[in-house]
């Protein structure tokens, strides 16, 4: 069964075919729209871009595991000066606790991630030599990855086509009827992620 049908299924769990391919177009058709109106991330002059957040892979992981709970002006405050000091997991290894936790503190929960980034820093330097794993599944084994951190660094990083859904994305799909879940961790809307991802059009210009 294709993705798209997956999605349609989930949509129509009766199996009606015009409410299927109603779903499958309307899904195409939003991705279109949005294409066509507006640029790609990295063409914006959003300040997540414009102060260079996600400009290499370290930065990237960093700057994301800081945005969870918190807003993107926000994590612009701490991830500024914390750049200027590291620019390598070593480094921000090396950082004293109490200095990270002062740098960090514009976002919310800086103790609990001065610690959660202090571990996954001794992961990707021990068990991964250095390097940030490319699959989903080994980022979430490292320390304050979940699944939303995840796939914006499997999209973001790796040019996967993945998406990743908050409460934010999973309200303006359920308002487009495009799914029909209140929950992110849903198993069904799990199984059809895959559907929704808009394959070959992430990095489209």
């Amino acid at each position: 069964m294709s993705h798209q049908h997956a999605l349609c299924r989930h949509l129509a769990p009766g199996g009606n075919v015009s409410k299927q391919l109603s779903a499958e177009r309307r899904l195409e058709s939003i991705y279109d729209v949005l294409q066509q109106t507006y640029p790609t991330f990295d063409q914006t002059d959003d300040p997540w871009m414009t102060n260079g957040l996600s400009s290499t892979p370290f930065r990237c992981l960093v700057s994301v595991c800081l945005s969870t709970m918190t807003i993107t002006p926000r994590v612009v405050r701490a991830c500024v000066p914390l750049f200027a000091r590291v620019s390598t997991f070593e480094e921000l290894l090396a950082l004293d606790d109490e200095e990270l936790k002062a740098i960090i503190k514009p976002v919310a929960h800086y103790n609990r991630k001065t610690a959660n980034l202090k571990v996954m820093c001794r992961q990707i330097l021990q068990i991964y030599k250095g390097k940030i794993p490319d699959t989903h599944e080994e980022l979430r084994k490292l320390q304050g990855v979940g699944r939303k951190v995840a796939d914006i660094m499997m999209n973001f990083i790796f040019h996967e086509d993945t998406i990743a859904v908050d409460t934010h994305v999973l309200r303006v799909l359920n308002r487009l009827e495009v799914v029909q879940t209140e929950s992110a961790t849903d198993r069904r809307f799990n199984r059809m992620r895959p559907s929704i991802a808009p394959r070959k059009r992430h990095q489209a210009g």
